[in-house]
């Protein structure tokens, strides 16, 4: 359990989990591949803060995309595949 909460792939027990971090964090494509990964989750949660906003029914589109930082050509697309 100890190694979560390391920063450092060298102060790591499980060989496993320090190979993958040792990868995540020095080698310039595992370095790509978290960017991606965290603005992947980041979109997710804007999305999610625009479908609760539309959900709640206060808003107009263009108060969602203000908010949230989506576009509102996106926040258009979310109000249009959730009446689907």
């Amino acid at each position: 359990m100890s190694d979560f909460n390391c920063t450092k792939a060298d102060d790591m027990n499980f060989e496993l989990m320090a190979n993958r971090t040792r990868y995540l964090k020095e080698n310039p494509k595992g370095v790509d591949e978290m960017c991606k990964i965290m603005e992947d989750m980041r979109s997710e949660s804007l999305k999610e803060v625009a479908l609760r906003m539309l959900a709640a029914g206060k808003y107009a589109l263009e108060e969602i995309a203000n908010i949230s930082g989506l576009s509102l050509d996106e926040v258009k697309k979310l109000k249009a595949e959730r009446t689907v």
